[in-house]
């Protein structure tokens, strides 16, 4: 009978540990896996036919349809520049170069994955949305008050993620991963 609850105990820590372990990885992902340049993340392989089993439950627990090699690559960042979690209740000023892409697009979303509604019922900032100088680094201002140049209003409470795609872009493909410089910069401002 002794050895009977032994094992019965051991196969449900067991079954235990092994759901914890899944669903942990499943959540935040493999640790280092995919591509980081500063706060941004990014799983290059996600879309494609070589994705491990951890990459599409994830990309289906978030509802996403990934991008392959082909079409582009997705970048998520939760914290800022300092590792501070990004918090709709501070401005921010994101900066710098871009690597080559035929567009972007920045949008905002809730830690569950719900888009942050604007009241100008503007979901995002894209490329063909941005004012640009030639030789100039692109920067855009998330605030809750409008701002000249590149502004995207920030709405809501608490915390939420910025996910930044570049479509058609060879960023995170094998030919081109060894820049990892080029990407904006997340600076936290004022908090209210």
């Amino acid at each position: 009978m002794r050895l009977a609850l032994a094992a019965l105990l051991s196969l449900a820590l067991a079954a235990a540990l092994g759901l914890g372990a899944t669903w942990w990885t499943v959540a935040n992902g493999l640790p280092d896996s995919g591509l980081a340049f500063g706060p941004w993340r990014a799983e290059p392989g996600v879309g494609t036919l070589d994705a491990d089993p951890y990459q599409r439950a994830g990309a289906a627990r978030r509802g996403e349809a990934p991008l392959a090699f082909g079409d582009g690559l997705a970048f998520a960042a939760s914290t800022d520049d300092e590792g501070r979690p990004l918090d709709a209740a501070c401005d921010y000023e994101l900066a710098g170069d871009l690597p080559s892409a035929r567009l972007w697009t920045l949008s905002l979303f809730t830690p569950a994955g719900q888009r942050l509604g604007t009241a100008a019922d503007r979901v995002g900032f894209a490329s063909s949305d941005a004012l640009r100088t030639v030789g100039q680094p692109l920067d855009i201002a998330l605030s809750r008050e409008a701002r000249p140049g590149n502004w995207a209003p920030i709405v809501g409470e608490g915390p939420f993620v910025m996910r930044f795609a570049l479509y058609d872009t060879t960023l995170g493909t094998p030919l081109d991963r060894s820049d990892r410089s080029e990407l904006l910069s997340i600076r936290r401002g004022a908090c209210r």
